[in-house]
């Protein structure tokens, strides 16, 4: 063998051991986010506000990701693309997708800064979502604010049922409801035992895992979120 092919056999018998260890280069994808910590109360509107809407980014899981509340009868026709959304999702860097119910994107908003998320519609255009929590974090509601008494009523009707917020543990972070004599059939079938806050909401949860979501409003009253079907208000005894 002549020095040549020496020289050959000898780096190829160094050089094939490292190739076969070199590193992995592929850069890792961008982490998704858990739905916990996307889920909040929202502000969707228009890039000039003229046209806004209240929208719950629920953890609930739904068929095709996760659960939305928002009046469809006040919203959709300010907001065309929500004819089209079944549910939402996480996305990769913290975005928010608005999906089909094939799961589809029909809206992906990208995270800015100050709980405000931006989505450009193509042949739309720009709509921002806002994290209400973050936007005015000083007047999210504490647990002094829900606790004691209320009276749950229709719009611009009187009580039909009233009930004590207790501060009674329940376990996980909840705690006891107690019912008045006299509430309405349709509450006493829901039958609310334990209620909580979820980012400044109050939440009354019924014994087969039901929920009814009141939020505060900017002018001070509580109501049931989503509004429709069936509207209710939360307000103190006089």
């Amino acid at each position: 063998m002549n020095r040549l092919a020496c020289l050959l056999a000898f780096a190829f018998t160094f050089a094939v051991p490292v190739m076969a260890q070199a590193p992995d280069t592929e850069p890792a994808r961008p982490a998704i986010p858990d739905a916990k910590q996307l889920a909040a109360n929202y502000q969707l509107q228009s890039a000039l506000g003229d046209r806004k809407c209240p929208i719950t980014l629920e953890a609930k899981a739904v068929a095709a990701g996760y659960a939305l509340a928002f009046d469809r009868s006040e919203c959709t026709p300010l907001f065309r693309f929500l004819n089209d959304t079944a549910a939402w999702l996480p996305g990769i860097a913290g975005s928010i997708r608005f999906v089909n119910a094939a799961k589809r994107t029909v809206s992906e908003f990208t995270e800015g800064v100050g709980g405000q998320y931006e989505a450009l519609l193509e042949g739309d255009g720009v709509y921002f979502l806002t994290n209400l929590q973050f936007v005015q974090p000083n007047d999210v509601p504490t647990f002094s604010d829900a606790a004691g008494e209320w009276n749950i009523s229709r719009p611009n009707g009187p009580a039909i049922c009233a009930l004590a917020l207790t501060d009674q543990a329940a376990g996980d972070d909840m705690f006891k409801v107690v019912v008045k004599p006299g509430c309405d059939p349709t509450l006493a079938r829901f039958g609310p035992v334990k209620w909580y806050l979820d980012r400044g909401d109050i939440i009354l949860l019924s014994a087969k895992d039901e929920r009814i979501r009141f939020g505060r409003q900017p002018e001070g009253n509580w109501t049931k979120i989503p509004e429709q079907p069936r509207p209710l208000s939360l307000s103190r005894p006089n």
